[in-house]
């Protein structure tokens, strides 16, 4: 057994717990300091007893914050893809506390608050757009594609008046010193077959649940998500770009043949 005035896990939970007379406590799995207000009598069993209730009342409590953190509303996400970040996103996002589904490759996927389409496929193999049912009506959407070594996160879209994929890579061109070599790499059908690196994987997987936890947050932070390209390269990198949206001109009407 522990000394009293040492620190203990909880047995089968995330958190520690002191039990000295003086200053009784339990450290929660987030980092949170608790005051106990009784301790258990002498010997293993009532000790152990005592720990399984404080356990459940931690465990409880880590409930209602997780569901605090995902409002009703606001708590069903639809992850889309079958890559290994696609896995990793619905397994934090689920950990997080959001009501995650999967896309099954139907044609009436389910309906959610958020749709995440952030996938290790590289953005110029895949179509500018996601299925138009999984969005509108209030739902948000986070867009996200491989591009090389490196990952882009798009702007959050949450109204349509945000930078689609296909307006960042019209203003990249416009900025670019080497224009021609980037739209040719980026229209390439060439993709790379090695795996992302994990160092990279993973922090993507972070930016994106800091991004939608957010949103479900009514942060104030979102503004900012919402017209920011995030590009997270090598070494836990990453580096961000103001990106607008912009109404697309009207087509020109097509003159008679000469």
């Amino acid at each position: 057994m522990y000394p009293r005035h040492d620190w203990r896990p909880l047995p089968a939970a995330r958190g520690e717990v002191r039990l000295s007379p003086d200053m009784p406590a339990l450290r929660t799995g987030s980092g949170g300091f608790l005051r106990l207000h009784d301790l258990p009598g002498p010997g293993r069993i009532p000790t152990y007893r005592y720990l399984l209730r404080v356990r459940r009342a931690a465990l409880e409590r880590e409930e209602r914050v997780r569901a605090s953190r995902w409002p009703e509303g606001r708590r069903s996400v639809l992850v889309l893809g079958r890559d290994r970040l696609s896995r990793a996103l619905a397994a934090e996002l689920a950990r997080s506390g959001a009501d995650v589904s999967r896309d099954t490759g139907s044609e009436q996927p389910p309906r959610a608050d958020a749709v995440v389409d952030v996938r290790e496929a590289p953005q110029r193999s895949e179509p500018g757009e996601p299925p138009g049912q999984l969005i509108g009506g209030g739902t948000v959407l986070l867009r996200g594609r491989r591009e090389g070594s490196r990952m882009l996160i798009f702007p959050l879209a949450v109204d349509g008046s945000e930078a689609t994929p296909d307006q960042v890579s019209r203003r990249r061109l416009a900025a670019s010193a080497a224009a021609p070599e980037l739209s040719s790499w980026l229209s390439s059908s060439r993709r790379d077959p090695r795996p992302l690196a994990r160092a990279t994987l993973t922090l993507t997987v972070a930016r994106c649940l800091s991004i939608l936890e957010d949103w479900a947050a009514e942060d104030p932070a979102v503004a900012e998500h919402r017209r920011l390209l995030r590009v997270i390269g090598d070494g836990l990198r990453e580096r961000t770009h103001t990106v607008l949206g912009f109404d697309e001109p009207a087509p020109r009407p097509q003159g008679p043949a000469r």
